[in-house]
């Protein structure tokens, strides 16, 4: 009796684990039209060597979207009067203009006018303090 109604119950499973509807794709796996965009990844140590970042990049239009991954332990904070370390933000320059500070890891430039720019990405500690850490690449908008 134990082992008919096992049995049954197996059966059960593999009728219902083969009856399922044919699945949709993820959004991000459907067939559409995508433009493929190059992400550039670029890495730089401080010179103590206690902190490193490494910085993907991609161009679109006008707009500039960077990545910040800072290790070990980094943290974004907004500035404040102490220095802490572990804790800050990033400063972006464009042809050696301040474009804006960032407290976050990712982020985009938007409405960067056409040509060529050097493009440098310098790691401040919350007091605004540099870490000695930066990173400048050339990009083509």
């Amino acid at each position: 009796m134990k082992k008919s109604m096992l049995l049954m119950i197996c059966l059960l499973i593999l009728v219902l684990g083969g009856c399922k509807e044919d699945q949709q794709k993820p959004e991000s796996e459907a067939a559409t039209e995508v433009e493929v965009v190059e992400v550039i990844s670029t890495n730089t140590t401080s010179n103590n060597k206690d902190i490193s970042m490494t910085l993907h990049h991609s161009v679109k239009d006008q707009d500039i979207y960077l990545e910040c991954i800072i290790t070990p332990n980094f943290e974004f904070k907004e500035k404040s009067g102490t220095k802490k370390q572990g804790e800050g933000q990033v400063v972006v320059y464009v042809d050696n203009k301040k474009w804006g500070s960032f407290t976050k890891g990712a982020f985009i430039l938007k409405g960067v006018p056409k040509g060529d720019h050097n493009l440098t990405v310098k790691l401040l500690h919350n007091d605004e303090t540099e870490y000695g850490v930066e990173q400048t690449i050339q990009v083509e908008i």
